[in-house]
């Protein structure tokens, strides 16, 4: 057994509960309650980050050669497209926000259970779904923040609820990497070994389950914030926000192309060649630091989208943040191409986190400011739902390509289908570059009419 690592990682895990610490006392709003969601927000959150990495990996232990690879990581965008919808509907019926985070929670208790009884390629499905409810309710927690704290401070509300997920991942990196560490690589790519994750997430949920009990909601403040917010009323603001939606699910398709499972597999078969590139794909030799590869996309989209409201915005304008964000995207995408090793692919990971972290709180910001003459759904709602779309497009996509090379354990045509992979992403974000400098046009031409009017 490997004892450094796991020091190593316990004391990340005791750093990031004195950071979550030293970030509560250092936020400063005028109603109290405040504290107790952001760490139900945070706690929340671990699971996911948890569970999506290595939803890939069980069904490369369920099945070597993974012909249905790509059911198990589309199915947690899939969900997301009904689930964000009815999550409004739900809590206009409930008048309560709260009472959809309970019901998200219930979801993940139901759906862990099974694999952690057998798991399968069925059972792997029903946790990817509900992991993907789980992620669905990043929304309802803004909105939700929004109207009992934040009302018309919406950036304040994006920067704040930004922090629980670095800080989920900072924990559940941690869990990652221990479990690697004290694992032989016979054990981490064993199914009755993996379910164990599985086991944790569901004492995280009950954990969460007790702290939401004691997370207040003025259900007299529901849609109260609408009136800090600008209707959707013209037929140019609708055009406006279809193109936005699409450009969220573009930008949904290329993260996730790079991202999550997908990154989990790829760093372990980088590892795999380092290791020795004559023999057939090995996934066993990323050993304890492959659990920090989320941790440091996120570490990179929080930078992000810091010196995006901080900085950038105020300095250079909205479509030179976003050209700055798509140059880092492409530099990444096409280093990624030429980077076969695994931990030069850990470094560069943060670009990926940063392109997105600046792009994605650009268009977000936007989205916030907004709502619909009626309380059904919410523009979140919609915008989450499209990039939902994104999500399980790429997720099908990109584990299609890759499967039959994954499956045959042969480097060249993994390598071969990785390049296509990228190019094409590279195209995406060309497009998405467009549509952004359209949108901006659009917007520029709607202030321009304001004024003179």
């Amino acid at each position: 057994m490997q004892y450094l690592p796991i020091y190593i990682n316990v004391a990340i895990i005791v750093l990031a509960i004195i950071i979550a610490i030293v970030v509560i006392r250092f936020i400063k709003i005028n109603q109290k309650g405040y504290k107790l969601l952001f760490v139900c927000y945070t706690l929340f959150w671990i699971p996911l980050m948890l569970l999506r990495q290595y939803t890939g990996v069980m069904e490369k232990a369920i099945d070597s050669k993974m012909i249905l690879l790509w059911l198990p990581l589309a199915s947690y965008g899939f969900i997301g497209i009904f689930a964000r919808l009815f999550a409004d509907w739900f809590a206009f019926k409930t008048r309560s926000r709260k009472s959809m985070i309970y019901l998200a929670l219930f979801i993940g208790l139901i759906t862990y259970i099974p694999i952690i009884i057998y798991p399968c390629t069925t059972t792997n499905v029903i946790q990817s779904l509900g992991v993907g409810v789980g992620a669905s309710m990043i929304g309802t927690y803004q909105l939700l923040f929004n109207e009992q704290y934040g009302k018309s401070k919406q950036f304040l509300t994006v920067s704040i609820l930004s922090i629980p997920p670095l800080l989920a991942d900072f924990i559940s990196s941690a869990i990652q990497s221990t479990f690697s560490s004290v694992g032989s690589d016979s054990v981490r790519n064993n199914s009755d070994i993996l379910k164990y994750m599985w086991l944790v997430g569901l004492v995280v949920i009950i954990a969460t389950f007790i702290v939401a009990y004691f997370v207040k909601e003025d259900r007299q403040r529901l849609y109260k914030d609408d009136v800090y917010k600008k209707q959707i009323k013209t037929s140019r603001e609708w055009i406006y926000f279809v193109y936005i939606c699409f450009l969220g699910s573009l930008i949904a398709f290329i993260k996730w192309a790079n991202s999550g499972s997908i990154a989990q597999l790829h760093i372990e078969v980088l590892a795999g060649y380092a290791y020795n590139p004559q023999d057939p794909i090995n996934f066993s030799c990323a050993g304890s630091y492959e659990g920090y590869l989320s941790l440091l996309f996120s570490l990179g989209q929080l930078f992000g989208g810091l010196i995006t409201g901080l900085f950038l915005i105020n300095k250079i304008g909205k479509l030179w943040s976003f050209t700055i964000g798509c140059a880092i995207w492409i530099i990444y995408e096409v280093a990624g191409i030429y980077t076969l090793d695994s931990y030069a692919y850990l470094g560069i990971h943060v670009l990926n986190g940063l392109s997105y972290g600046i792009i994605y709180n650009l268009i977000l910001g936007f989205v916030l400011q907004k709502t619909f003459n009626q309380k059904k759904l919410s523009p979140m709602a919609i915008y989450q739902s499209v990039m939902s779309i994104g999500i399980t497009g790429s997720s099908f996509f990109i584990s299609w390509l890759k499967q039959v090379p994954l499956g045959e354990k042969n480097y060249d045509s993994y390598f071969h289908a990785a390049t296509i992979i990228n190019w094409t992403i590279v195209g995406v974000i060309v497009v998405a570059w467009f549509i952004f400098v359209y949108t901006w046009l659009i917007e520029k031409m709607k202030i321009s009419k304001t004024m003179m009017i």
